[in-house]
């Protein structure tokens, strides 16, 4: 926190500034918006009206300083841009359904609808059936990197076995020990 009074002042000062500069960038954002509406809805006069709007918005932040000069004309030239591209049809992109949103989904498609009870029941049980057998490979999966290492534990447990037959091979490295001492 500032204890100099200048610098209190030029906190506050600050403040408001920030503040000016989000409305600014606000508003821009939001003529945008409406530009990109009347484009779409193919009306010429909204159009012009709309950029008017937007390019006078956009010049009046970069007077104040809330935008650079070059952020200023970037913006103005992308709403040219849209202009000139004219209406475009917005497609949708569709959701992949994946297994588990497919069993989500199916039950409260079930419950929505009026049906018999005996069929929803037999539904929930069967989508509860799948639900299980695609959790137990999952499981299967998870139980499988704990084997791993059990199996990096047996390739030591062999050295072991090793040292049975070690105690044959002694005798000998002792006779050649003494050999080299003498």
């Amino acid at each position: 926190m500032a204890n100099i009074k200048q610098q209190k002042k030029r906190i506050l000062v600050a403040e408001r500034q920030r503040v000016e500069n989000i409305r600014y960038r606000s508003s821009i954002k939001t003529a945008f918006r409406r530009l990109i509406d009347a484009v779409q809805s193919g009306d010429a006069k909204a159009v012009e009206a709309a950029h008017q709007h937007y390019i006078s918005l956009v010049d009046r932040a970069a007077a104040k300083r809330a935008l650079h000069e070059k952020t200023a004309a970037r913006k103005k030239s992308r709403a040219t841009r849209v202009i000139a591209r004219g209406p475009q049809v917005e497609e949708t992109k569709k959701r992949r359904v994946t297994r588990k949103t497919a069993t989500k989904a199916a039950p409260k498609k079930a419950a929505e609808a009026p049906v018999e009870e005996a069929p929803v029941e037999e539904t929930a049980v069967a989508e509860a059936a799948e639900a299980a057998t695609d959790e137990a490979p999952a499981a299967e999966e998870k139980k499988a990197p704990a084997k791993k290492p059990a199996a990096k534990k047996a390739p030591a447990k062999k050295p072991a076995a090793k040292k049975d037959e070690a105690p044959a091979e002694e005798p000998a490295a002792e006779a050649d020990a003494p050999a080299d001492e003498s």
